[in-house]
């Protein structure tokens, strides 16, 4: 573990961003421009005080950004490549990078933690979450781990796949922490307390969230799917037309789960029945949160910038 340490580097402080706003009868875009528009904006949190927080992580750029309420703009140098990211229940802002676990409080003060893996290809965190008991919850190769915000650690190994290579993980209606297996083409479950329960099969799941009616809603980019998991295991598919690539599944403020579709340059819902919407073009949209009120947060993956969605009234 890397001791915790001051602030590494505040890049830039902007009094505002310009934000160019597009109209329409679902809602308006707000898109605020990165100082590097090479910087690939990827994963993005919004923290209860509104404030916005998003990965950056070409390969020239390694940073974790904050776009305030006002809408100032605070970068912060990481030490590698910063990927996941989620608010802990301690108020600081956590994350996955290429082979650890980094932690900045809202003042800037970064901690960084290693995991203990068995090398090879379970050294990489992917996705991260702060469950339900919290503690902050990641995905790595074959294992989950379950860690406190002080930074001590538990591994859980799933072991019915030689390479499930865990993805996306949350925290499900029911308590328990939800979590996809891209290669074991599983969605599983695992409690607080290390109990892990698996269903399928499903197509190389990639990123999984809950949804406003009470199930888990999955993405699978390289089939173009969406799918529908009951608590109990009942699998629904909506296959999406084209090739939109889907990522990111959020709850959203109206009811319907929305995603990103970076290939298709789309904001895009589906009603908990299974109707789709492509609602935005947002060119190259990666990751997705929910906001305040009703708006939602998007990142364009390969033009360095963040945008804001106001659904319509």
């Amino acid at each position: 573990m890397r001791q915790p340490g001051k602030l590494l580097a505040l890049v830039v402080a902007l009094t505002s961003l310009a934000a160019l706003a597009s109209g329409g009868s679902a809602g308006s875009l707000s898109s605020y421009g990165l100082p590097n528009p090479t910087s690939q904006p990827k994963d993005i949190v919004v923290a209860p005080d509104g404030n916005v927080w998003f990965t950056e992580a070409s390969d020239g750029v390694r940073r974790i950004g904050r776009l305030d309420t006002r809408g100032k703009l605070t970068e912060f140098v990481m030490p590698s490549a910063p990927d996941q990211i989620a608010v802990g229940a301690d108020g600081n802002i956590w994350f996955t990078m290429a082979s650890t676990i980094g932690r900045l409080t809202p003042a800037g003060v970064f901690t960084e933690f290693t995991p203990l893996s068995d090398g090879g290809y379970q050294s990489f965190p992917r996705d991260i979450t702060s469950g339900p008991d919290g503690n902050l919850w990641f995905t790595m190769g074959g294992m989950i781990f379950k860690m406190t915000t002080s930074g001590e650690m538990t591994k859980y190994v799933v072991t019915s796949s030689i390479y499930p290579d865990l993805q996306g993980i949350t925290v499900g209606p029911d308590g328990a922490l939800w979590f996809a297996e891209y290669q074991g083409n599983k969605i599983g479950r695992i409690d607080v307390n290390g109990n892990i329960t698996e269903f399928g099969p499903v197509d190389q799941p990639m990123n999984i969230g809950a949804g406003p009616d009470g199930n888990l809603w999955f993405t699978c980019p390289a089939s173009h799917t969406i799918g529908r998991m009951t608590l109990s295991g009942g699998i629904t598919l909506f296959p999406l037309s084209g090739f939109p690539q889907p990522w990111n599944p959020v709850a959203g403020p109206d009811g319907n789960i929305w995603f990103t579709e970076y290939l298709a340059g789309k904001l895009a819902k589906i009603t908990p029945a299974g109707v789709v919407t492509q609602v935005q073009t947002v060119p190259s949209a990666w990751g997705l949160a929910r906001g305040v009120g009703n708006t939602l947060w998007v990142t364009h993956l390969d033009e360095g910038k963040v945008s804001k969605f106001t659904l319509a009234p």
